[in-house]
């Protein structure tokens, strides 16, 4: 008899032992995409076509100029840009006016003057210069100051579903 206590008491007690090693694990959890920070670096209204740069300046509305810019909101399918990157050398300056940004409608129509947002990410080490007290962007100047990636995001101020376009840009010595 004492034999088949052990027979049994063996398997039982290696059968827990492997469980308990694995309820004793964590569950490996995906690991999140990092969380992408923008800084609003300027506003403008969209080009009239590709050739075009953007009307852009620091802070173009203050909120009541906002609110009537948006008053009668036009739907914006899409957002295009002849700018897809932007290569540029430390401590170079690039004006923000030369981006052509156009809002297209759901019927394949450019839309004059709509409202954007123009929005940097923010990064550690910084590659670009996002200081609001800084006088190149106060002058619609992006300036680059180490080497590195950025990106550029353009967003629709006005009207739901927004529309958004972004533009990657590479910093180098």
């Amino acid at each position: 008899m004492m034999a088949t206590r052990v027979d049994v008491i063996v398997p039982v007690l290696a059968a827990v032992t492997v469980l308990a090693g694995c309820a004793s694990r964590t569950p490996q959890q995906p690991t999140a995409p990092q969380q992408r920070y923008y800084v609003r670096i300027a506003e403008g209204l969209t080009s009239p076509t590709l050739a075009e740069g953007i009307r852009v300046a620091p802070r173009m509305f203050a909120a009541p100029e906002l609110m009537q810019a948006c008053r009668d909101p036009r739907s914006v399918a899409r957002l295009e840009t002849a700018t897809r990157s932007l290569d540029l050398q430390v401590g170079e300056r690039f004006p923000l006016g030369g981006l052509s940004i156009v809002a297209v409608n759901f019927a394949d129509v450019a839309m004059l003057a709509v409202p954007i947002a123009i929005e940097a990410e923010d990064l550690s080490p910084p590659v670009l210069q996002l200081r609001s007290d800084n006088p190149d962007l106060n002058e619609g100047q992006l300036y680059s100051l180490n080497r590195g990636t950025f990106r550029l995001r353009i967003r629709t101020l006005c009207g739901t579903p927004g529309a958004e376009a972004t533009i990657r840009g590479r910093v180098d010595p």
